[in-house]
């Protein structure tokens, strides 16, 4: 499970980089072998014609002396004997005298094998052995036991492999013909410099296309980031979007692959703007319809109360009222939920608003009720604005006075305070009442939710109402116990405009 959920967490841009890199890997890495094919074949050519050329040059200091027998002059002033890169040509063996042309066989001796001759160069493991045989596979000079490189024969030369003194040699085979005898000239040398420089040409070409790789795929990244800017900018738009927005998204600069799924959003929003609508529209003739028969109904229990004298019968209207009361308290509250609610109003509806005008307003359109209800209802204001609806706002402190005065036993204080607390603007109304145990403060939220202290007279809708303005100001409703002795406190907290 957990592996299934981060592969689906992956961004489009990592999906896309993922999708690029193993064939892009892929191809660095067919890109090597084929180089690689490419160059080891030509370069393995160029050390054989090496070999050929220093095996030419060896047999061009092969004679035949006066007596008919075949000798190697070290002291030919002609073409140099092999010679590898950066050494010098071949010296003579040490103690030999000089050679004598007339009298060669003074001085040849066939068992003779100089060790000097037999390296031109050496190293821990880099060799070079020859060996110059004659037609009856004796050695004429040079290391005897070099086998002759077998194969067909090409321009007078043969190419092979074998293993000499525990090294791996390629061997090539010149034969010629000197003065009617036929001789094989073979030289060899180790694999390890071919292997050397083809290891270092791979490692050349390996970093060359790594580079490039890393280039392509730095490009791959700009060109994903550059195309996926649109759906970018739409992230955004919907981000920044107000939560009582459900006008559709623009589809101008969103890309065609995108456009299907733009479409069934907004689609989804016309829906939930009409279902929206729709109930609203419900609501607000249902209160509409119910405030006429209420206010009717009403106004005939008091002229049934002013022409009744029976003291039970008096009793009985008066419940009626209380109930008629309630009921128009509750259709009231339907209709003020209805337009509390976020896709009501738009963006044009929020203005600049002064929290300490406001609340001086409130406290005294509620002052003669709380005076008769024998509690103190002031005010603490610092200066302060906000940005919002003003008779949603209006709306959302009727409810938190009613609900303060309603909890608010004689005698005791409702408090109504605004101003800055860390640097963000706040509304609060505090009261002395029982309060709100701490198990209860997210379900009193909730739409016809009444408390266990609740005094029956309540619809359980106040704090609902609050809530939805609350929502639709993008602020915070806090329920906080009161500053001193018992009661609730309510705190609004706006965002910040800087």
């Amino acid at each position: 499970m957990s592996g299934s959920s981060s592969t689906s967490t992956l961004s489009i841009r990592s999906r896309l980089f993922g999708y690029l890199l193993l064939p892009l890997v892929l191809l660095l890495i067919a890109s090597i072998w084929a180089d690689h094919r490419t160059y080891v074949t030509p370069m393995y050519d160029m050390f054989d014609r090496a070999l050929s050329h220093s095996a030419v040059a060896i047999a061009a200091h092969v004679h035949k002396a006066s007596d008919g027998h075949l000798y190697v002059d070290r002291q030919d002033p002609g073409p140099p004997l092999v010679r590898a890169p950066g050494s010098s040509p071949l010296p003579p063996p040490p103690g030999d005298a000089p050679f004598d042309r007339d009298h060669p066989s003074e001085h040849f001796d066939p068992e003779y094998r100089p060790m000097s001759w037999m390296r031109l160069y050496s190293g821990a493991r880099e060799n070079f052995v020859y060996r110059i045989s004659l037609a009856d596979g004796s050695t004429l000079t040079g290391d005897p036991s070099l086998p002759v490189a077998s194969g067909e024969i090409i321009d007078n030369l043969t190419y092979g492999e074998a293993e000499h003194a525990g090294l791996e040699f390629r061997l090539a085979s010149y034969h010629t013909v000197v003065e009617g005898e036929p001789i094989v000239v073979t030289v060899a040398e180790t694999v390890h410099r071919r292997d050397t420089v083809v290891r270092r040409l791979d490692t050349v070409v390996g970093l060359s296309d790594g580079i490039q790789l890393l280039l392509v795929l730095g490009l791959c990244l700009f060109g994903i980031r550059t195309a996926l800017r649109p759906i970018n900018r739409l992230r955004e738009q919907i981000v920044h979007r107000e939560p009582q927005s459900l006008q559709p998204l623009p589809l101008e600069p969103v890309p065609s692959e995108v456009r299907p799924l733009v479409e069934s959003l907004n689609n989804l929003l016309m829906t939930v703007r009409d279902s929206t609508l729709a109930q609203q529209h419900f609501l607000t003739n249902a209160a509409h319809q119910l405030r006429t028969p209420l206010t009717g109904l009403k106004a005939q229990l008091e002229v049934l109360a002013n022409e009744t004298q029976d003291n039970a019968q008096q009793e009985r209207i008066s419940r009626l009222q209380g109930s008629v009361d309630r009921l128009a308290h509750t259709a009231n509250q339907l209709l003020a939920l209805a337009r509390a609610e976020p896709s009501a109003h738009g963006p044009s509806d929020f203005v600049a608003i002064q929290l300490d005008s406001l609340i001086g307003a409130m406290v005294d359109s509620m002052l003669d009720r709380a005076l008769a209800n024998d509690i103190d209802l002031g005010a603490e204001c610092e200066p302060v604005q906000v940005h919002g609806v003003y008779w949603l706002l209006h709306e959302l402190l009727i409810n938190l006075v009613d609900n303060a005065l309603r909890h608010t036993p004689r005698g005791g204080d409702v408090t109504l305070r605004c101003g800055l607390h860390n640097g963000a603007p706040y509304l609060e109304v505090e009261d002395s009442g029982p309060g709100i145990a701490p198990a209860e403060r997210e379900r009193v939220r909730k739409r016809f939710y009444r408390s266990a202290g609740s005094d029956g007279q309540s619809s359980g809708l106040g704090l609902a109402i609050v809530e939805e303005i609350v929502r639709s100001h993008r602020a915070h409703l806090e329920i906080l116990d009161a500053h001193k002795g018992t009661g609730a406190r309510m705190r609004i907290t706006f965002p910040r405009h800087d």
